[in-house]
């Protein structure tokens, strides 16, 4: 996919398409090395804006390859509503356990707006940070009745489905849903359990795939 970056049509939508394909794809040291290649520039041709320079940080970052110090300087050079979301995003991101509790300490905590939750929800989720992700699974279960009674139904419902661990793609995980279904949330609200069954069959159709692909 790097030499299509490279050899596509400079400035052109499918030189675009490839570049951001390629970061969110990016496995190795190498490829990692690749992204900041693209982020300074490398690709004759493609226009790196604001957006874009944030996409390749958020790819960066969540593969431990940016710095808290060069997220700020990117944010004092973008400090508009897009860079403070994407900023965000970079911090949920982080492979540590830290940047996780912080995006779900402040969704659980805090009252912020429907596209920090949405920022909080991008940078906390992502595919490659299934194993970082598993000690938050029981905290998640922990939580859904009282963030259901205590907020109101948007922030409750991002919760819920938001914070799902998708990404932790293991029966476990289904067995999990399944003893909060069975148990804690068995007469909890007929729309909250619609919202965790929903977000369990995403999962199982996910596992049925990783079986299919081995």
């Amino acid at each position: 996919m790097w030499a299509l970056t490279n050899s596509c049509a400079p400035a052109s939508d499918l030189q675009l398409l490839i570049s951001r394909a390629f970061a969110i794809n990016a496995q190795t040291d190498a490829q990692t090395a690749n992204i900041r290649a693209l982020l300074n520039g490398s690709a004759a041709g493609l226009k790196v804006d604001a957006d874009l320079r944030w996409y390749f940080l958020i790819a960066l970052t969540e593969r431990g390859a940016t710095t808290k110090a060069e997220l700020d300087a990117e944010l004092a050079n973008d400090n508009t509503t897009t860079g403070n979301l994407a900023f965000e995003t970079c911090l949920a991101a982080m492979p540590t356990s830290d940047a996780k509790a912080y995006a779900l300490n402040k969704m659980l905590n805090e009252e912020v707006a429907t596209s920090v939750r949405t920022a909080l929800v991008a940078g906390f989720q992502r595919p490659i940070q299934g194993a970082l992700l598993e000690p938050f699974v029981s905290i998640y279960f922990d939580n859904l009745i009282s963030v259901w009674e205590s907020k109101s139904y948007e922030p409750a419902a991002k919760y819920v489905t938001g914070f799902y661990p998708s990404w932790v793609i293991k029966q476990s995980t289904v067995d999990l849903t399944n003893a909060w279904l069975n148990g804690a949330g068995k007469d909890s609200p007929a729309v909250l359990r619609k919202l965790v069954k929903e977000s369990q069959d995403g999962l199982i159709r996910a596992l049925k795939v990783q079986v299919l692909d081995k």
